[in-house]
Protein backbone atom coordinates (compact mmCIF):
# COMPACT_ATOMS: atom_id res chain seq x y z
CA UNK A 1 0.00 0.00 0.00
CA UNK A 2 3.03 2.30 0.08
CA UNK A 3 5.47 3.17 -2.67
CA UNK A 4 7.35 0.01 -1.90
CA UNK A 5 4.53 -1.85 -3.66
CA UNK A 6 6.91 -3.19 -6.25
CA UNK A 7 5.38 -5.22 -9.03
CA UNK A 8 7.61 -8.24 -9.20
CA UNK A 9 7.90 -11.09 -11.64
CA UNK A 10 9.40 -14.06 -9.83
CA UNK A 11 8.88 -16.51 -12.70
CA UNK A 12 11.48 -17.77 -15.15
CA UNK A 13 14.23 -20.32 -15.01
CA UNK A 14 16.78 -17.96 -13.53
CA UNK A 15 14.44 -16.72 -10.81
CA UNK A 16 15.51 -13.16 -11.50
CA UNK A 17 13.20 -10.37 -10.37
CA UNK A 18 11.76 -8.24 -13.16
CA UNK A 19 9.65 -5.09 -12.86
CA UNK A 20 6.25 -5.14 -14.47
CA UNK A 21 4.86 -2.57 -16.86
CA UNK A 22 4.21 0.69 -15.02
CA UNK A 23 0.57 1.41 -14.33
CA UNK A 24 -0.55 -2.15 -14.99
CA UNK A 25 -1.97 -2.48 -11.50
CA UNK A 26 -4.80 -0.23 -10.24
CA UNK A 27 -3.33 2.21 -7.74
CA UNK A 28 -4.33 2.50 -4.11
CA UNK A 29 -7.05 5.06 -3.50
CA UNK A 30 -5.18 6.35 -0.45
CA UNK A 31 -1.99 8.29 -0.81
CA UNK A 32 0.92 5.96 -0.04
CA UNK A 33 2.28 6.69 3.38
CA UNK A 34 -0.29 9.43 3.92
CA UNK A 35 -2.11 10.20 7.13
CA UNK A 36 -5.51 9.01 5.87
CA UNK A 37 -6.97 6.57 8.42
CA UNK A 38 -8.48 4.28 5.75
CA UNK A 39 -7.15 3.28 2.34
CA UNK A 40 -8.19 0.69 -0.24
CA UNK A 41 -6.57 -0.99 -3.23
CA UNK A 42 -8.19 -3.11 -5.95
CA UNK A 43 -5.67 -5.66 -7.18
CA UNK A 44 -6.51 -7.01 -10.61
CA UNK A 45 -5.08 -10.10 -12.27
CA UNK A 46 -1.66 -9.52 -13.81
CA UNK A 47 1.11 -11.59 -15.31
CA UNK A 48 3.61 -10.66 -12.59
CA UNK A 49 3.56 -10.74 -8.81
CA UNK A 50 3.19 -7.52 -6.81
CA UNK A 51 4.71 -6.84 -3.42
CA UNK A 52 4.08 -4.39 -0.58
CA UNK A 53 6.77 -3.89 2.06
CA UNK A 54 4.78 -3.74 5.30
CA UNK A 55 7.72 -2.83 7.53
CA UNK A 56 8.41 0.44 5.74
CA UNK A 57 7.94 3.66 7.71
CA UNK A 58 4.84 4.48 5.68
CA UNK A 59 3.14 1.08 6.04
CA UNK A 60 4.11 0.11 9.60
CA UNK A 61 1.29 2.02 11.38
CA UNK A 62 -1.39 0.24 9.33
CA UNK A 63 -3.42 -2.92 9.73
CA UNK A 64 -4.10 -4.66 6.41
CA UNK A 65 -7.20 -6.72 5.58
CA UNK A 66 -6.75 -8.82 2.45
CA UNK A 67 -9.68 -10.25 0.53
CA UNK A 68 -8.21 -13.03 -1.62
CA UNK A 69 -10.36 -14.54 -4.38
CA UNK A 70 -10.75 -18.16 -5.44
CA UNK A 71 -7.84 -19.63 -7.44
CA UNK A 72 -5.65 -16.80 -6.18
CA UNK A 73 -2.55 -17.00 -4.03
CA UNK A 74 -0.43 -14.66 -1.97
CA UNK A 75 2.51 -14.79 0.39
CA UNK A 76 3.46 -12.99 3.56
CA UNK A 77 6.82 -13.14 5.27
CA UNK A 78 6.88 -13.20 9.05
CA UNK A 79 9.98 -13.59 11.21
CA UNK A 80 11.97 -14.78 8.22
CA UNK A 81 9.45 -17.45 7.21
CA UNK A 82 7.19 -17.32 4.16
CA UNK A 83 3.50 -18.10 4.70
CA UNK A 84 1.55 -19.10 1.59
CA UNK A 85 -2.07 -17.93 1.41
CA UNK A 86 -4.70 -19.36 -0.92
CA UNK A 87 -8.18 -18.06 -1.73
CA UNK A 88 -10.98 -17.83 -1.12
CA UNK A 89 -9.88 -16.36 2.20
CA UNK A 90 -9.86 -13.26 4.36
CA UNK A 91 -6.52 -12.37 5.95
CA UNK A 92 -5.96 -9.94 8.83
CA UNK A 93 -2.43 -8.55 9.11
CA UNK A 94 -1.91 -6.53 12.33
CA UNK A 95 0.41 -3.56 12.08
CA UNK A 96 4.03 -4.67 12.01
CA UNK A 97 3.15 -8.39 11.91
CA UNK A 98 4.68 -9.14 8.50
CA UNK A 99 7.69 -8.02 6.49
CA UNK A 100 5.89 -7.97 3.17
CA UNK A 101 2.76 -9.04 1.35
CA UNK A 102 3.11 -10.43 -2.17
CA UNK A 103 0.15 -11.06 -4.45
CA UNK A 104 0.98 -13.84 -6.92
CA UNK A 105 0.79 -13.48 -10.67
CA UNK A 106 -2.76 -14.00 -11.94
CA UNK A 107 -4.33 -13.39 -8.52
CA UNK A 108 -7.16 -11.00 -7.79
CA UNK A 109 -7.68 -9.40 -4.41
CA UNK A 110 -8.74 -6.31 -2.51
CA UNK A 111 -6.76 -4.72 0.28
CA UNK A 112 -7.96 -2.47 3.09
CA UNK A 113 -5.46 -0.29 4.94
CA UNK A 114 -6.49 0.78 8.47
CA UNK A 115 -4.38 3.15 10.54
CA UNK A 116 -4.12 1.79 14.08
CA UNK A 117 -5.87 3.77 16.78
CA UNK A 118 -7.60 6.02 14.25
CA UNK A 119 -9.76 3.98 11.87
CA UNK A 120 -12.47 3.44 14.52
CA UNK A 121 -13.57 7.03 13.89
CA UNK A 122 -15.35 5.76 10.78
CA UNK A 123 -17.31 3.17 12.78
CA UNK A 124 -20.56 3.70 14.68
CA UNK A 125 -20.67 2.97 18.44
CA UNK A 126 -22.43 -0.35 17.74
CA UNK A 127 -19.27 -1.62 16.01
CA UNK A 128 -16.97 -0.74 18.90
CA UNK A 129 -16.75 -4.30 20.30
CA UNK A 130 -15.53 -5.46 16.88
CA UNK A 131 -12.99 -2.65 16.69
CA UNK A 132 -11.63 -3.36 20.17
CA UNK A 133 -11.29 -7.08 19.50
CA UNK A 134 -9.63 -6.69 16.10
CA UNK A 135 -7.42 -3.74 17.02
CA UNK A 136 -6.00 -5.84 19.86
CA UNK A 137 -5.34 -8.92 17.72
CA UNK A 138 -1.64 -9.73 17.90
CA UNK A 139 -1.13 -12.34 15.21
CA UNK A 140 -1.88 -12.87 11.55
CA UNK A 141 -5.30 -14.45 11.00
CA UNK A 142 -6.13 -16.41 7.85
CA UNK A 143 -9.78 -17.44 7.61
CA UNK A 144 -10.86 -19.64 4.67
CA UNK A 145 -14.37 -18.61 3.58
CA UNK A 146 -16.97 -19.36 0.96
CA UNK A 147 -16.49 -17.62 -2.42
CA UNK A 148 -19.78 -15.73 -1.95
CA UNK A 149 -18.44 -14.00 1.15
CA UNK A 150 -15.28 -12.97 -0.69
CA UNK A 151 -17.46 -11.51 -3.43
CA UNK A 152 -19.52 -9.61 -0.87
CA UNK A 153 -16.44 -8.28 0.90
CA UNK A 154 -14.81 -7.29 -2.38
CA UNK A 155 -17.86 -5.22 -3.31
CA UNK A 156 -17.69 -3.35 -0.01
CA UNK A 157 -13.97 -2.67 -0.41
CA UNK A 158 -14.60 -1.54 -3.97
CA UNK A 159 -17.27 0.86 -2.73
CA UNK A 160 -14.85 2.22 -0.11
CA UNK A 161 -12.23 2.76 -2.82
CA UNK A 162 -14.75 4.62 -4.95
CA UNK A 163 -15.77 6.95 -2.12
CA UNK A 164 -12.15 7.67 -1.13
CA UNK A 165 -11.39 8.53 -4.76
CA UNK A 166 -14.26 11.06 -4.84
CA UNK A 167 -14.50 12.42 -1.28
CA UNK A 168 -16.49 15.52 -2.26
CA UNK A 169 -19.50 13.58 -3.52
CA UNK A 170 -22.62 13.89 -1.40
CA UNK A 171 -22.72 11.25 1.32
CA UNK A 172 -19.21 9.94 0.60
CA UNK A 173 -18.26 9.76 4.26
CA UNK A 174 -21.49 8.06 5.28
CA UNK A 175 -21.28 5.47 2.51
CA UNK A 176 -17.66 4.69 3.33
CA UNK A 177 -18.52 4.36 7.02
CA UNK A 178 -21.39 1.97 6.23
CA UNK A 179 -19.29 -0.24 3.92
CA UNK A 180 -16.32 -0.30 6.30
CA UNK A 181 -18.63 -1.24 9.17
CA UNK A 182 -20.01 -4.15 7.16
CA UNK A 183 -16.49 -5.36 6.33
CA UNK A 184 -15.36 -5.18 9.93
CA UNK A 185 -18.46 -6.83 11.36
CA UNK A 186 -18.32 -9.67 8.83
CA UNK A 187 -14.70 -10.37 9.64
CA UNK A 188 -15.30 -10.03 13.39
CA UNK A 189 -18.11 -12.58 13.19
CA UNK A 190 -15.68 -15.06 11.64
CA UNK A 191 -12.96 -14.13 14.11
CA UNK A 192 -15.24 -14.69 17.10
CA UNK A 193 -16.60 -17.97 15.75
CA UNK A 194 -13.09 -19.20 15.01
CA UNK A 195 -11.97 -18.80 18.61
CA UNK A 196 -13.12 -20.56 21.71
CA UNK A 197 -15.34 -18.17 23.66
CA UNK A 198 -13.27 -18.41 26.83
CA UNK A 199 -10.05 -17.98 24.88
CA UNK A 200 -11.41 -15.01 22.98
CA UNK A 201 -12.57 -13.48 26.24
CA UNK A 202 -9.52 -14.17 28.41
CA UNK A 203 -9.03 -12.03 31.49
CA UNK A 204 -5.97 -10.20 30.20
CA UNK A 205 -7.63 -9.44 26.86
CA UNK A 206 -10.84 -8.14 28.41
CA UNK A 207 -8.99 -5.93 30.87
CA UNK A 208 -6.78 -4.57 28.10
CA UNK A 209 -9.85 -3.76 26.00
CA UNK A 210 -11.58 -2.24 29.03
CA UNK A 211 -8.63 0.04 29.70
CA UNK A 212 -8.44 1.12 26.06
CA UNK A 213 -12.17 1.80 26.02
CA UNK A 214 -11.99 3.70 29.30
CA UNK A 215 -9.22 5.92 27.92
CA UNK A 216 -11.51 6.88 25.04
CA UNK A 217 -14.73 7.27 27.03
CA UNK A 218 -13.95 8.27 30.64
CA UNK A 219 -15.29 11.81 30.14
CA UNK A 220 -18.69 10.44 29.01
CA UNK A 221 -19.52 9.05 32.47
CA UNK A 222 -20.72 5.71 31.15
CA UNK A 223 -22.06 3.13 33.58
CA UNK A 224 -20.33 -0.17 34.27
CA UNK A 225 -23.10 -1.91 32.33
CA UNK A 226 -22.40 0.33 29.33
CA UNK A 227 -18.73 -0.70 29.28
CA UNK A 228 -19.71 -4.35 29.71
CA UNK A 229 -22.06 -4.14 26.73
CA UNK A 230 -19.34 -2.59 24.58
CA UNK A 231 -16.99 -5.40 25.62
CA UNK A 232 -19.59 -8.07 24.87
CA UNK A 233 -19.68 -9.45 28.43
CA UNK A 234 -21.96 -9.12 31.45
CA UNK A 235 -21.48 -6.44 34.09
CA UNK A 236 -21.05 -9.20 36.69
CA UNK A 237 -18.16 -10.73 34.75
CA UNK A 238 -16.46 -7.37 34.34
CA UNK A 239 -16.84 -6.71 38.07
CA UNK A 240 -15.44 -10.14 38.90
CA UNK A 241 -12.43 -9.74 36.62
CA UNK A 242 -11.52 -6.27 37.88
CA UNK A 243 -11.96 -7.23 41.53
CA UNK A 244 -9.89 -10.41 41.14
CA UNK A 245 -7.10 -9.10 38.90
CA UNK A 246 -6.84 -5.44 39.95
CA UNK A 247 -8.36 -5.48 43.45
CA UNK A 248 -10.68 -2.69 42.40
CA UNK A 249 -14.22 -2.64 41.07
CA UNK A 250 -14.95 -1.31 37.54
CA UNK A 251 -16.71 1.71 39.03
CA UNK A 252 -13.62 2.51 41.13
CA UNK A 253 -11.41 2.29 38.06
CA UNK A 254 -13.75 4.55 36.09
CA UNK A 255 -13.89 7.13 38.88
CA UNK A 256 -10.14 7.01 39.49
CA UNK A 257 -9.46 7.65 35.80
CA UNK A 258 -11.61 10.79 35.96
CA UNK A 259 -9.89 11.95 39.18
CA UNK A 260 -6.46 11.39 37.64
CA UNK A 261 -7.39 13.51 34.63
CA UNK A 262 -8.92 16.21 36.84
CA UNK A 263 -5.76 16.39 38.96
CA UNK A 264 -3.57 16.60 35.87
CA UNK A 265 -5.63 19.45 34.42
CA UNK A 266 -5.73 21.34 37.71
CA UNK A 267 -1.95 21.05 38.12
CA UNK A 268 -0.98 21.83 34.54
CA UNK A 269 -3.12 24.83 33.70
CA UNK A 270 -4.88 27.92 34.91
CA UNK A 271 -8.37 27.04 33.73
CA UNK A 272 -11.11 27.74 36.22
CA UNK A 273 -12.45 24.80 38.22
CA UNK A 274 -15.74 25.23 36.37
CA UNK A 275 -13.97 24.83 33.01
CA UNK A 276 -12.15 21.69 34.19
CA UNK A 277 -15.44 20.25 35.41
CA UNK A 278 -17.16 20.99 32.10
CA UNK A 279 -14.28 19.48 30.10
CA UNK A 280 -14.61 16.26 32.08
CA UNK A 281 -18.34 15.96 31.45
CA UNK A 282 -19.64 17.41 34.75
CA UNK A 283 -22.57 19.77 34.32
CA UNK A 284 -22.57 20.82 37.99
CA UNK A 285 -19.39 22.38 39.41
CA UNK A 286 -20.50 21.71 42.97
CA UNK A 287 -20.94 18.01 42.20
CA UNK A 288 -17.50 17.92 40.58
CA UNK A 289 -15.98 19.49 43.71
CA UNK A 290 -17.66 16.91 45.97
CA UNK A 291 -16.55 14.11 43.64
CA UNK A 292 -12.93 15.33 43.65
CA UNK A 293 -12.87 15.87 47.43
CA UNK A 294 -14.21 12.35 48.01
CA UNK A 295 -11.24 10.82 46.18
CA UNK A 296 -8.45 13.21 47.18
CA UNK A 297 -9.55 14.64 50.49
CA UNK A 298 -9.37 18.19 49.13
CA UNK A 299 -11.49 20.54 47.04
CA UNK A 300 -10.16 21.20 43.50
CA UNK A 301 -9.05 24.75 44.28
CA UNK A 302 -7.21 23.69 47.46
CA UNK A 303 -5.52 20.84 45.56
CA UNK A 304 -4.27 23.27 42.90
CA UNK A 305 -2.91 25.73 45.50
CA UNK A 306 -1.15 23.00 47.47
CA UNK A 307 0.48 21.57 44.32
CA UNK A 308 1.68 25.05 43.34
CA UNK A 309 3.07 25.67 46.85
CA UNK A 310 4.96 22.38 46.85
CA UNK A 311 6.39 23.15 43.41
CA UNK A 312 7.65 26.54 44.59
CA UNK A 313 9.28 24.85 47.57
CA UNK A 314 10.94 22.29 45.31
CA UNK A 315 8.94 19.43 46.78
CA UNK A 316 7.25 16.63 44.87
CA UNK A 317 3.56 16.78 44.01
CA UNK A 318 1.08 15.13 46.40
CA UNK A 319 0.41 11.52 45.50
CA UNK A 320 -3.03 10.20 44.76
CA UNK A 321 -3.96 7.16 46.77
CA UNK A 322 -4.30 4.83 43.78
CA UNK A 323 -1.91 3.52 41.18
CA UNK A 324 -2.22 3.25 37.44
CA UNK A 325 -3.22 -0.07 35.92
CA UNK A 326 -0.48 -2.68 35.64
Amino acid sequence: MDKSGERLDVSGRTGRVRRAVAGANPPSTAAPGGSAPVGAALIGSHYVARRWMLVSKAARPFIHLLCLHRNSAAEVRQAGQAIVLTGPALIWLPAGSAEYLEISAGATAELLQLRTGVWHRFLPPSAEPAYLALEGAAGIMTLPVEPDLVTTMSRSIGAIASEIASPTRSGAGSIMSAELTLCVLRFWRLFAANNDQDEQGSSAEILSRFRRLLEERYHQHLRVSDYANLLGITADRLHSLCSRELQRSPSELIQQRVVKEAATRLEAGTAAVKQVAFALGFKDTAYFSRFFRKHTGEAPGMWRRRVAARARAGRSRPMLNFADWP
